[in-house]
């Protein structure tokens, strides 16, 4: 019997990448948005697709300290390589390996490519776990899956729930792999395709028949995990949200999804002095401030922000109490002027 877990998911092995996943715990490295392959389903916003562009869960990686912040605000202890194709640029994901490796970070590589032993040679000082997507020949993956094991990689399939194939899990047992078996999720560049081609639409995103699908593998695969559209919202992405926000500064209100609540004040970088200079004349000394292009946020929690309001407003400031989400890019789930 698999063993039930958050959002419909279950398993009768979970890999240790899965694990921290489940945890929050692991970061997500979209290396880049570039792959040789044009899967109908695949779900990568049009932000990302096609460009070789980088991002460490929401924030985009321009230089290795963006990386390590990101890792530091999660309190990171694994890291996941996904794209586009890793192995389509190759030399960049080797660099962003070694440098997760050298923090000590469990890692796990996704690919489609059918990988040569020199690459897998390479990659395997820096890496876990090897998780394939086989979106041509099965034979051709073979060979990439007994070097893979023989370099002392943990090796798995990973694909959304599409159709049953009956010859992949022969290949997942005879080779005693782990199957991870992704709900098919809907998607803004996605949909039509799928439309197309009939599959339909539940709630959360995740498409009809998944579940259907996922029992006829877990009858024959000996170690199986399904994966929800629900339990990584609900579960692996709150997880990670309520991680970040526990390394925020005291003063944030942190909520059960994960967000956080605080005061907030924007300001034009001419009045931001007087701004500090009333925060320091009522005592406040914790806050946050962030610059932008042409205005400053000051943040500090939401009791003060009520009980100075009409303080700050008499100067001409906006005062709001803003719940957001804990990430770099700061998204603002609900605002509410004072």
């Amino acid at each position: 019997m698999p063993t039930r877990i958050e959002g419909g998911s279950y398993y009768t092995y979970l890999s240790e990448g899965c694990k921290l996943c489940r945890r929050g715990a692991k970061l997500v490295l979209f290396v880049t948005g570039m792959c040789p392959n044009s899967c109908y389903y695949c779900p990568i916003s049009e932000e990302r697709k096609g460009k070789d562009i980088t991002f460490a869960n929401e924030r985009e990686i321009h230089k290795k300290e963006d990386l390590i912040e990101e890792i530091n605000l999660m309190s990171a202890e694994g890291a996941s390589i996904t794209g586009g194709e890793p192995l389509f640029v190759f030399e960049k994901t080797l660099r962003f390996a070694k440098i997760l490796k050298e923090l000590d970070l469990h890692i796990h590589l996704y690919t489609s490519m059918p990988a040569k032993e020199r690459i897998l040679e390479k990659i395997s000082k820096y890496i876990d776990e090897i998780r394939f997507h086989p979106v041509k020949n099965l034979e051709m993956y073979n060979e990439p899956v007994k070097i893979a094991k023989n370099f002392g990689l943990e090796v798995g399939i990973e694909i959304p729930a599409i159709k049953f194939d009956r010859k992949l899990a022969e290949f997942v047992n005879k080779y005693e792999l782990f199957m991870n078996l992704n709900e098919l999720e809907f998607s803004a560049t996605n949909q039509e395709e799928l439309f197309k081609r009939g599959f339909e639409v539940k709630e959360h995103f995740g498409a009809k028949g998944s579940d259907k699908i996922a029992k006829m593998y877990l009858d024959v695969v000996e170690k199986f995990h399904y994966c929800t559209v629900l339990f990584k919202d609900k579960a692996q992405l709150r997880r990670r949200f309520i991680r970040m926000a526990m390394n925020y500064p005291d003063f944030y209100m942190v909520t059960n999804d994960g967000t956080v609540i605080c005061g907030c004040v924007e300001c034009s970088i001419s009045d931001f002095k007087k701004l500090i200079k009333i925060l320091k004349n009522n005592n406040v000394k914790n806050y946050e401030i962030f610059r932008n292009n042409n205005f400053v946020e000051v943040e500090f929690s939401a009791e003060v922000a009520e009980k100075l309001s009409e303080i700050l407003k008499a100067e001409g400031f906006r005062v709001s109490v803003v719940e957001r989400y804990p990430i770099a890019r700061r998204i603002i789930v609900e605002k509410i002027p004072l």
